[in-house]
Order: structure tokens, then C-alpha cells, then sequence
């Protein structure tokens, strides 16, 4: 796969004495629920009628509270900010069903990743495409920050160093594929998640 531009997603401020098990053991696991009426598939042959947007884990929106609640006293600034994050976040995923640029899509991505980091502090690094060198299509909310986050929640629960993601976007435009890996150890996992993309819809912009 060719290699494209890539934006280097920023982290909240880590606090030097968080750890792990704190940020993990907040909330016992609550199973997946949809707080939106869910995505299906486009009638046969239509590209220009969005359903609901992907499902929202509850349990991804509790643990961010936690994070939040544990930064409010050492780092209030940091607290402040994963806040915006997550209103940002669930603003993208709870409005009306709609078509949203892929760049769009992208930007809510990397709120994902930074809520990600600071629950996670000094575990993930990613990196996404810069918008510019994105293919001029459309999705609905969360179809491609689902699945991305799916794999990246896994990684960072199976494990207990550094991950890396890595998203890129084919040249061709009809798939992103994100990469994920342990920093600094060659001979470690490596994943690969495909995500298709919908046709280029003419005159939109990236």
C-alpha cells in the first residue's frame, strides 16, 4: 500500500502518576449499547440515504468520566479537556442521521485517540492522514472510528506496553487500513484492520 501524508495525533497532558490499573479497575465492564438508533445498510443501490449512526459503547463513555474524574485535582486543565473531547465526541455520534465528509469522519477519529490517551497516558502513539490526502467521500458517523476502535480497545486491554495506530488511506480511495503494533519490538503482533469506503461522491470535498 502506498504511503501518504501523515498527521501525527497530539496527547493530552500525562500525568506522571498515573498508572494503569487505576485507570483500568474504575468501572466494572458494561456490555455495548446503542444510544442512537443503530446503522444499517443502504437500500439496494442507494448512496444517498445515511441511517443512524454506528453504536456508542457505554462502557468507552464511562471510562473516559473516570479519566476525567481522576485528572480533575493534579491536572484540572487536562480534566476540562477530555470533557470537550467526549461532548465532541458523542455530538458527532448522536445528531440526525447524515452523510459526513470522510475528513470529518477522520477528525472525529482523533478525539477518539486522544480520549484514548488519556486514559491510557504514555501507552499510544497513532498517527492518521492529513486531511488534504483524503479521498473525497462520505460516511456515516462512527463507520470508520467503530471499527478502528474496536481493535485499538483490544490492544490496549490485551496488553500492557506501547501500541501504535497507524491509519492510512489507499491511493485508489476505496479503503483506509489502520496498523497496529508494539513500538520497538520487531518480532512482536502486528494487525491489520481493512475498512471500505463508500464511492467518491462527486463534488464533495475531503
Amino acid at each position: 500500500m502506498a504511503s501518504a501524508t501523515i498527521m501525527r495525533v497530539p496527547r493530552y497532558a500525562e500525568r506522571p502518576d498515573a498508572t494503569d490499573e487505576r485507570q483500568q479497575g474504575r468501572y466494572a465492564p458494561i456490555r455495548k449499547v446503542r444510544l442512537h438508533p443503530p446503522m444499517h445498510d443502504l437500500a439496494p443501490g442507494s448512496q444517498t440515504t445515511p441511517t443512524g449512526a454506528a453504536p456508542v459503547s457505554v462502557h468507552f463513555v464511562n471510562n473516559v468520566l473516570a479519566a476525567a474524574a481522576s485528572y480533575i485535582e493534579v491536572e484540572p486543565d487536562t480534566a476540562r479537556d477530555v470533557l470537550a473531547g467526549l461532548g465532541a465526541f458523542l455530538s458527532h455520534r448522536l445528531r440526525p442521521a447524515r452523510f459526513v465528509p470522510l475528513s470529518q469522519e477522520l477528525d472525529h477519529v482523533a478525539v477518539y485517540v486522544r480520549l484514548e490517551q488519556a486514559r491510557f497516558p504514555g501507552r499510544l502513539e497513532a498517527e492518521l492522514p492529513a486531511s488534504d490526502r483524503l479521498p473525497a467521500t462520505q460516511c456515516v458517523p462512527g463507520e470508520v472510528q467503530a471499527p478502528l476502535g474496536d481493535a485499538l480497545g483490544r490492544w490496549l486491554g490485551e496488553r500492557r506496553g506501547r501500541v501504535r495506530l497507524a491509519l492510512r488511506a489507499r491511493l485508489d480511495g476505496t479503503t483506509l487500513e489502520a496498523q497496529l503494533d508494539e513500538p520497538g519490538d520487531p518480532a512482536g503482533a502486528t494487525e491489520r484492520v481493512r475498512i471500505p469506503l463508500r464511492p467518491a461522491v462527486a463534488g464533495s470535498a475531503a
